[in-house]
């Protein structure tokens, strides 16, 4: 379970299945609004540990938002307290006035007045949902490059010296499927298939950046280098260098 600051009036908690039985809820308890969910909202709250300028801020509006894997609940503060004061709206006409009025007028001028004082609460929730939105959007952006992803990718780094080569060598630690070393007008290739499937979506430049740390990048294709260059270790080459 973990929370995170969105904005100055919005929280988002995130809550997997599990930690949901933990506390004895299930997402079918927040279908029905009940005294129960409720309870455990506030629960969670002093278990996260609010940031101050949420203690104290009155009225909290909860929005759940069920994934397969886990719940997202968006917490939004109101600017209203949560006991509405009728002494608090002065708009209101005087006694005198009130009683000139036909009863549709006075639930007409009292709806007015109240939507008056609840429009920051309304404003709030407003913005909740834009944040919801975007949430969702950023999400399903993710899953859109997530799918499109090749599940494997070729590194090609060039070399200028077999001492560079054997020493990057020695630095790699991280998991490759395989590596191939050629030689072409007079600089060393190294190729290196690296699987970057279960890694999240930075990692493939994360790795780049740490190989260039090392060695240059190349322009030059595989194929470009199994028509014209020399091939000196056509397997796993890496671990062979790394034996030197």
């Amino acid at each position: 379970m973990k929370m995170k600051q969105i904005s100055d009036t919005t929280l988002k908690i995130t809550m997997s299945l599990e930690d949901l039985m933990d506390r004895g809820m299930e997402i079918a308890d927040f279908l029905v609004p009940q005294e129960k969910t409720e309870e455990f909202f506030y629960a969670i709250l002093d278990e996260l540990e609010m940031p101050e300028n949420f203690l104290d801020s009155g009225m909290l509006s909860f929005r759940v938002t069920p994934k397969p894997d886990k719940v997202d609940v968006f917490v939004t503060k109101s600017k209203i307290d949560q006991n509405l004061n009728f002494d608090d709206l002065s708009n209101l006409p005087d006694m005198d006035e009130l009683a000139q009025m036909s009863p549709d007028e006075f639930l007409k001028t009292l709806e007015k007045s109240i939507a008056d004082k609840t429009k920051d609460d309304r404003e709030a929730i407003q913005s909740l949902e834009q944040v919801e939105a975007a949430e969702e959007e950023q999400e399903e952006a993710d899953r859109e490059t997530e799918s499109k992803r090749e599940p494997y990718i070729y590194y090609i780094l060039c070399f200028t010296s077999l001492a560079d080569l054997v020493a990057f060598a020695k630095t790699v630690n991280y998991q490759m499927e395989t590596s191939e070393l050629y030689k072409m007008n007079d600089r060393y290739y190294l190729t290196i298939l690296v699987d970057v499937e279960n890694h999240p979506l930075s990692y493939p430049a994360w790795l780049l950046a740490r190989m260039r740390e090392f060695a240059d990048d190349s322009d030059i294709s595989r194929s470009v280098l199994q028509e014209y260059g020399q091939v000196l270790i056509n397997h796993d080459a890496v671990l062979g260098l790394q034996k030197i």
